[in-house]
C-alpha cells in the first residue's frame, strides 16, 4: 500500500489527494514535470543569449577559430 509524501497515513491505490492532510498524491510528478520545464525554458533562454551575443560580435562567419570565439563571447561590449 502507498503512503502519503507528507503525512505517512496510508493511501487507497486510487486515491489522488491524502485523505488525512490533503496532499496531492501526483504532487512528487508534477514538481518533477515544473522542474524540468524550468530547466528546459532556461536551457532554451541561455542559447537565445549565446546567439545574440555572437551575432553582435559578428562571429558567424568562417574563420574565426573556437578559441577566439569563446574569448570574444566573453569580452564586453564597446
Amino acid at each position: 500500500m502507498r503512503r502519503c509524501t507528507r503525512c505517512g497515513s496510508e493511501l487507497n491505490e486510487r486515491a489522488k489527494v491524502c485523505p488525512v492532510c490533503g496532499t496531492p498524491v501526483d504532487g512528487e510528478r508534477a514538481h518533477l514535470r515544473r522542474m524540468v520545464v524550468a530547466m528546459l525554458v532556461a536551457a532554451v533562454v541561455v542559447a537565445a543569449l549565446l546567439v545574440v551575443r555572437s551575432r553582435q560580435l559578428g562571429l558567424g562567419g568562417a574563420g574565426v577559430t573556437s578559441e577566439a570565439a569563446a574569448v570574444a563571447m566573453w569580452a564586453p561590449l564597446h
